[in-house]
C-alpha cells in the first residue's frame, strides 16, 4: 500500500486547479496577472484593498485584516493577499474558488458605507463616488469586507459599478455558464446517476416500484417552448395522450396528475391547481377519479392541498432572509449583542418551524402511502413544495434514495426534470420579481440533515455532502440548478451552445480527499451488516451477528454522575415484512435543530478550535479504518478491495490535517487541525505540517491539552 506521502502526491498530479495562485515570491503587484478559465475575462482591479476577517491572535497581537488586489472578473470576485503568511488554511479545496474568491452568482446583497453610513448596492442605486468600504453578503452566508482608503481615489466606485453589472445579470444569457465553453468529459461519476431525461429512466422506475399495472411514460411529439415540463414523465396508463392533453389544459402549467414513486399498490402523485379562471371544481374531481383507477384496489386517493398546510415561496423567503441577517453580523459588536438574544431571534425567523411542518406533513404523507393509499400532492403550480415534501417522503420510505448516488438521482428526477425554478428562486437573474425568490431547496436540504441527525446511520452521504451540494448552485459552470425547466436548458443548449455538465460530476470541483468527506463513516448497508460482524459470545458461528458498526453508534451515549450509560434514542428505524427500512422522524419543533455547519461555517467566533462534532465524525473515520486493517490482518479478504480504498482516502485526509503542536521530534504529541466547522471554515495555522505515517500505523493520535482550549479573541 502507498505511503500517505504517496497518496497526497498522486492526488495532487490528478487535480488541475484553477484558482489563482501566487508567484512564488509571495508578492503581488500590479503585473500580477490570475489564471482564469476559458471565457473569463477581467472587469475590474482595485490595488492596496483591506480585507477585513475576524479577528485572530498572532505572536501575542490581534490581527483583523489583510492587504492585497481585489479583482472582479466576468465569474468571480477574487482577493489575492500580499501577505502569504497571514493566508489561513481551509480543507476543501474547490478546483475553481479558492478560500477568498466567491461566484458572482453566490452574492446576495452588496453594502456601500460612506462616511460610516451603510446602504444597499443595487442597479436601481446610483453608487457614490466616495465609498470607504462595501460589505458582501452570500447565499450561502459566507460575507466578505473591503476597505479602499489605502486605494486610489475612487476605487470603491469602480469595484460597486462593476459588481453591479457582473454579480446582477439582467438576462439568463449573462451567466457565466454561457462564456465557459471548455469541453466536457463526463467521468463514470456523473454517468451513474439517472438524469430522467429518457423515457427507459421512467420506465425503469416505474418496474421498480411494481406500478406498471396503472401508469404508463407519456412522451411528448414536440417540445413546447413554453413548457415547464419535461420530454417525458408519467400518467395514468388508461388516459390517451389527448384526453391526458386536454385534462391538463384546466390545471395551472399543464400540470395534472404526474406519478413520481409508489409502494406496493399506492402511488404517489404530484399535482397543480386548476387555473384561476375556473371556478367549478368538476375537472379536479374527474382528474383523481382516474388516479383511483390506477389503484388496483380502486382506494379513493388522499388529496393534501400543500398550499393550506404549508408556507408560501414567500414566507419560506422572508424566512431565510430573517436568518441570513441572524448569521451574518455586520462586526464582532453587532454579534455580541445579539448574541444574548439569538434564540429569541431565531425563533422569530420561523424557518425551524418550517422544517417542522416539512418534516410533519411529510411524515403523514408516507404513512398513508404505508398504509395503501395513493396520496396526491397538490399546490399552486406543482414545481415548489410539492417537490419538497415528495423528496422527503422517498427519503422516509426508501433506502435506495439514501445512498449518494440515489440522493442524486431523487433530486434529478423530483427538482431537475420535474421543472423546479431554480434560476427564479435563487435569484441568478436581477430582473426576476423579488416575490418569485425563495430558497426552497435548501429548506429541502436542511430538512435532509434533520433526518442525518436522528438516523446517522441511515444515510451513506454526510453533512459534508449536503452542505457542499448548497454551495454547488452558485457556481454558472455547472448546469444542473442555473435553469427553470428542462426546456429552457434544451434552448440554451441549441441556441447558445451552452456546454452542459452536470453538478453531479463532483471529481471536477474537488480532490479525493474532499470527496471522501462526502461518504458517512456511520452509514450501514445489507453488505455492510454481513461484512462487518462479529459473533455473539453466546451463540455459535451459524447464529445471526450482530453489525459492529450498530453497536458502537446507532446511540448517542453519556455518562450521568453514577456511570451509567443513558442512550437517547433520537428516532425510530421500523422495519417491515418485506424488511424494507422505513423512518419515522422526529417533527415536533422541540427536536428540531440549527444546521449550524451550513449557517454558522463563516462566523469563527462560533468555532471550537480542535474540537466539536467534525473532529468526532473523524475518529469514527479513524475507528472504522483500524477494524478494516483487523479484518484484514485476519484474513478476511471479502473486505481487503474496500478496506484499501478506505485506508487510501483516509490517509490522504489525515495526510493533510495533522500538524505538530509541541516537540517537533515527538511524533506522539500531535493535534488534528480541525475546528468544529471543518472542512469549510478557515483557521490560522499554529505549525508546520508534519507527516503522519508514524501517528497510523500505532493507531495513536494524541491532543495537546492546551490547543483544545485555544479560542479566538474578541475586539473590545
Amino acid at each position: 500500500m502507498p505511503t500517505m506521502s504517496e497518496g497526497r502526491n498522486k492526488t495532487k498530479q490528478n487535480f488541475t486547479s484553477y484558482v489563482n495562485q501566487v508567484p512564488d515570491e509571495n508578492f503581488v503587484n500590479d503585473d500580477y496577472k490570475p489564471k482564469l478559465l476559458s471565457g473569463e475575462l477581467e472587469a475590474a482591479r482595485a490595488n492596496n484593498v483591506c480585507m477585513y476577517i475576524t479577528s485572530y491572535l498572532k505572536d501575542g497581537k490581534v490581527c483583523g485584516e489583510k492587504m492585497g488586489i481585489l479583482l472582479i472578473t466576468n465569474f468571480r470576485l477574487s482577493f489575492v493577499s500580499l501577505d502569504m503568511d497571514d493566508d489561513q488554511l481551509s480543507f476543501q479545496s474547490n478546483r475553481f474558488l479558492g478560500s477568498s474568491d466567491v461566484s458572482l452568482s453566490n452574492i446576495d446583497r452588496i453594502y456601500q458605507y460612506v462616511d460610516k453610513k451603510k446602504r444597499i448596492i443595487s442597479p436601481q442605486v446610483k453608487n457614490s463616488s466616495k465609498i470607504d468600504k462595501i460589505r458582501i453578503v452570500c447565499k450561502n452566508f459566507k460575507t466578505f469586507t473591503f476597505g479602499f482608503q489605502l486605494s486610489e481615489i475612487g476605487k470603491g466606485k469602480y469595484i460597486a459599478d462593476a459588481l453591479v453589472k457582473f454579480a446582477f445579470p439582467a438576462r439568463h444569457n449573462l451567466l457565466f455558464l454561457y462564456r465557459f465553453k471548455e469541453k466536457y468529459y463526463s467521468s463514470p461519476m456523473s454517468e451513474a446517476v439517472k438524469m430522467y431525461n429518457k423515457k427507459s429512466d421512467w420506465f425503469q422506475e416505474l418496474e421498480r416500484c411494481n406500478a406498471t399495472g396503472g401508469w404508463r411514460v407519456y412522451s411528448k411529439d414536440c417540445r413546447v417552448s413554453s413548457s415547464s415540463l419535461p420530454m417525458h414523465f408519467v400518467v395514468p396508463k388508461h388516459l390517451s395522450d389527448v384526453d391526458y392533453d386536454n385534462i391538463s389544459k384546466s390545471f395551472r402549467n399543464n400540470r395534472s396528475a404526474i406519478w413520481v414513486w409508489g409502494l406496493k399498490d399506492a402511488s404517489l402523485v404530484r399535482l397543480a391547481e386548476l387555473n384561476p379562471d375556473i371556478t367549478n371544481t368538476t375537472v379536479e374531481n374527474i382528474l383523481l377519479e382516474h388516479v383511483r383507477r390506477c389503484d388496483p384496489q380502486k382506494r379513493q386517493p388522499r388529496l393534501l392541498e400543500l398550499y393550506k398546510i404549508l408556507p408560501s415561496i414567500q414566507d419560506v423567503n422572508l424566512s431565510y432572509m430573517k436568518l441570513r441577517d441572524l448569521c451574518t453580523p455586520d462586526n464582532d459588536q453587532q454579534f455580541m449583542v445579539q448574541d444574548g438574544r439569538f434564540y429569541s431571534l431565531l425563533e422569530k425567523s420561523y424557518w425551524l418551524l418550517y422544517v417542522s411542518l416539512c418534516l410533519k406533513h411529510s411524515d403523514i404523507a408516507a404513512k398513508l402511502l404505508r398504509e395503501g393509499q395513493t396520496v396526491v400532492l397538490q399546490e399552486i403550480n406543482g414545481r415548489d413544495m410539492s417537490c419538497v415534501i415528495s423528496s422527503l417522503v422517498q427519503l422516509l420510505l426508501d433506502s435506495s434514495f439514501r445512498t449518494m448516488r440515489g440522493f442524486q438521482n431523487l433530486i434529478q428526477k423530483e427538482w431537475i426534470i420535474l421543472g423546479h425554478p431554480f434560476s427564479d428562486r435563487l435569484g441568478h437573474v436581477s430582473t426576476v420579481k423579488s416575490t418569485e425568490r425563495s430558497p426552497l431547496f435548501l429548506l429541502f436540504l436542511d430538512c435532509t440533515w434533520q433526518l442525518l441527525q436522528q438516523f446517522p446511520d441511515a444515510f451513506e452521504f454526510s453533512d459534508v455532502f449536503l452542505t457542499t451540494l448548497w454551495d454547488s448552485l452558485f457556481i454558472p459552470i455547472f448546469d444542473t440548478f442555473q435553469f427553470n425547466s428542462e426546456t429552457e436548458r434544451y434552448q440554451a443548449l441549441h441556441a447558445e451552445h451552452v456546454v452542459l455538465r452536470p453538478v453531479w460530476d463532483w471529481e471536477k470541483q474537488f480532490e479525493s480527499k474532499d470527496l471522501a468527506l462526502f461518504i458517512n463513516p456511520l452509514y450501514q448497508t445489507k453488505t455492510a451488516h454481513a461484512a462487518l460482524t462479529v459473533p455473539s459470545a453466546s451463540s455459535s458461528s451459524s447464529s445471526p451477528q450482530n453489525p459492529i458498526q450498530n453497536s458502537l453508534f446507532n446511540a448517542r451515549r453519556a455518562e450521568d454522575s453514577n456511570g451509567q450509560a443513558i442512550v437517547n434514542v433520537v428516532g425510530k428505524l421500523q422495519l417491515s415484512q418485506n424488511d424494507e427500512q422505513f423512518l419515522e422522524p422526529q417533527c415536533c419543533l422541540r427536536d428540531i435543530e440549527l444546521w449550524q455547519q451550513c449557517y454558522f461555517r463563516w462566523m469563527p467566533h462560533l468555532e471550537i478550535k480542535y474540537g466539536g462534532m467534525a473532529q468526532c465524525d473523524l475518529f469514527n473515520r479513524i475507528l472504522l479504518n483500524n477494524i478494516c486493517k483487523l479484518r484484514q490482518n485476519l484474513d478476511q479478504s471479502v473486505l481487503s478491495e474496500i478496506a484499501n480504498d478506505h485506508m487510501d482516502v483516509l490517509e490522504q485526509i489525515l495526510s493533510a490535517m495533522v500538524i505538530q503542536t509541541r516537540d517537533p521530534d515527538a511524533a506522539t504529541d500531535a493535534s488534528l487541525a480541525i475546528s468544529s466547522f471543518f472542512p469549510f471554515s478557515s483557521i490560522v495555522p499554529t505549525a508546520q505540517a508534519v507527516c503522519s505515517d508514524l501517528l497510523i500505523a500505532s493507531n495513536d493520535i494524541n491532543f495537546s491539552h492546551d490547543s483544545m482550549y485555544e479560542t479566538s479573541s474578541l475586539n473590545d
